[in-house]
């Protein structure tokens, strides 16, 4: 009996015992640094220091440059005992994270890190001819953004007369075709012939709008010979996602007779850029990218060889006077501060009403980074009350006071917001006759919807002046429903305009829309309600702010 008891002390003991123990965050450390050619280099075998509350580990990294460790929740200071090297340059680290999550992954890169200079070796005292800087810096004035109603790609000058290549998927059937060389140059391109089973487009632009804009060195093929084998290093320049002239290495995997694979980075936005090899002449256009379940996938770039009879074809056809070459509206280079988005949340209501209304067979939704920023904020506070509802967890396990209104500094690590005013344009979904009249025979039979119209275009008004878009857009929408109450199987095009700070005004007098529909006609008008002219100026009042003293600050800067 006594042993029986015992037994059943101890066991409740060590459940006491497990109970009390706090629950541990599975941390993973990876140690990756970027060498001068903008090559990713694991560090294996780095020993790293991790102290979160009393618990400290010590953990080294294997061959990939990764660690794992177990610690509990909290502030966590991650640090390098030895510092890392290479290039010449030596990297350390000491960084505070929050460890609150069931994982955290951590990466230590030259981003996060203090650099130190190392005593170069003696053979190093002359850079490379090839070095990817010198390339850089020599070809980034070749490549252009290429902007159509349907998003951006990149192209490039293939001569001093405002030629530009680019892939025919980038320009599509878009009624609205634009070129821009940097932050302030902006222009009309005028397609001048395309080929979309090769995907390559020849598009023409006033090339002495754009100083230091120059054409690319291509690579003329001669007999026996191949612009690049398997294994050579290239690189290519271009405008993945929001970024503009950006560079990134890769190896040839494999040459065809129309394309060559590469295990290169294409991004969305990189479509129609200038692949080059290590001599700085143009190979080929980076085309498509694929990705697989298990690695990073390869890269389709169309030989130029595909491209240059397409050139050689309609040279002819620029001849006369070039395409204009006014600039057009660009997003202001004063980005939106971040203060001013953080005045959005200190407000304890934030009507939205005005920023949703309806015209005809159209949604309309309006949006400002101030209104973005709340509605997104909400959206994050109210999942993470939903989490500590279902967990019932006590937030702060630092100590800290778990105050999860708090605003919080993910716009710091996003990066600036665009200070752009913003219209969507979205056509309503209706029932059909025959599904209405098949629901009045049985109710519980499922409404079938579909799209009342296409967008086709719209027009903003400022008064009597119309507003030019920084970018018109058209952008095609899905819906694909199916449940007991709703069937809808449809496609549309929806609208989304970005303009300047300054497009809806006081100084008005009247803001009105006019939305065309695909099926033509007259155009679908809404005038702006007064309330909504004046949130959306208000919404601006922290960027004009900032602007002045931006501008004040260059002016007390001159001599």
């Amino acid at each position: 009996m006594k042993r029986y008891l015992s037994v059943v002390l101890f066991g409740l003991v060590s459940a006491s015992g497990t109970l009390a123990q706090p629950n541990l965050v599975k941390v993973r450390v990876r140690v990756i640094l970027v060498d001068q050619e903008l090559n990713q280099k694991p560090v294996p075998f780095f020993v790293v220091s991790l102290k979160s509350g009393a618990r400290a580990a010590e953990v080294k990294t294997s061959l990939d440059g990764t660690a794992e460790a177990q610690l509990p929740p909290g502030r966590c200071t991650v640090s390098s005992p030895k510092p890392a090297e290479l290039g010449g340059r030596r990297f350390s680290w000491n960084i505070q994270v929050s460890l609150s999550d069931a994982e955290r992954n951590i990466d230590l890169t030259n981003d996060n890190a203090k650099v130190e200079e190392t005593a170069a070796p003696a053979s190093s005292a002359k850079p490379a001819a090839n070095d990817l800087t010198e390339q850089f810096k020599r070809l980034k004035n070749t490549v252009v953004t290429v902007r159509s109603e349907s998003g951006h790609g990149t192209g490039f000058f293939v001569d001093g007369k405002g030629l530009i290549l680019t892939n025919q998927h980038v320009v599509g059937n878009s009624e609205y075709l634009a070129v821009q060389f940097d932050r302030t140059h902006k222009i009309v391109a005028k397609l001048i012939a395309a080929d979309p089973q090769k995907d390559v487009a020849l598009l023409s632009v006033n090339m002495a709008a754009l100083p230091n804009a120059s054409p690319a060195p291509l690579y003329r093929p001669g007999a026996g010979r191949t612009p690049v084998e398997e294994g050579e290093r290239v690189f290519t320049i271009g405008s993945p996602l929001s970024l503009d002239k950006i560079i990134t290495t890769g190896i040839v995997s494999k040459v065809e007779p129309h394309t060559i694979m590469s295990d290169i980075n294409i991004n969305p936005g990189s479509s129609g850029g200038p692949l080059f090899n290590g001599a700085g002449q143009v190979i080929g256009l980076t085309t498509f990218g694929t990705r697989g379940e298990g690695g990073p996938g390869v890269s389709g770039i169309v030989r130029i060889e595909e491209a240059l009879a397409l050139l050689e074809q309609n040279r002819a056809k620029v001849r006369g006077t070039p395409p204009p070459g006014a600039l057009l509206p660009v997003e202001p280079l004063t980005p939106y501060p971040i203060e001013g988005l953080k005045e959005a949340l200190r407000a304890e209501k934030y009507d939205a009403r005005p920023y949703y209304f309806a015209a005809g067979d159209f949604n309309i939704a309006l949006s400002t980074p101030p209104l973005d920023y709340r509605e997104q904020e909400e959206r994050r506070l109210q999942a993470e009350r939903e989490h500590q509802k279902r967990n019932k967890k006590q937030q702060s396990a630092d100590g800290s006071t778990g105050d999860s209104d708090a605003p919080k500094e993910w716009e710091e690590e996003a990066g600036a917001h665009p200070a752009v005013f913003a219209i969507y344009v979205m056509p309503k979904a209706k029932e059909g006759f025959g599904s209405a009249f098949g629901r009045s025979l049985n109710p519980n039979s499922a409404a079938k919807l579909k799209f009342k119209t296409d967008f086709q275009t719209m027009k903003l008004f400022c008064g009597d002046k119309e507003v030019r878009p920084i970018h018109p857009g058209r952008v095609p929408v899905t819906v694909s429903v199916r449940n007991r109450v709703v069937k809808m199987e449809d496609s549309t095009y929806k609208g989304v305009y970005m303009y300047s700070p300054d497009a809806v005004n006081p100084d008005c007098g009247q803001v009105k829309l006019e939305i065309y529909s695909a099926k033509g006609g007259d155009p679908t008008v809404k005038t702006f309600e007064e309330k909504t002219v004046q949130h959306v100026w208000a919404d601006f009042d922290a960027f004009r702010r900032a602007q002045a003293v931006g501008t004040q600050a260059a002016s007390a800067a001159k001599p």
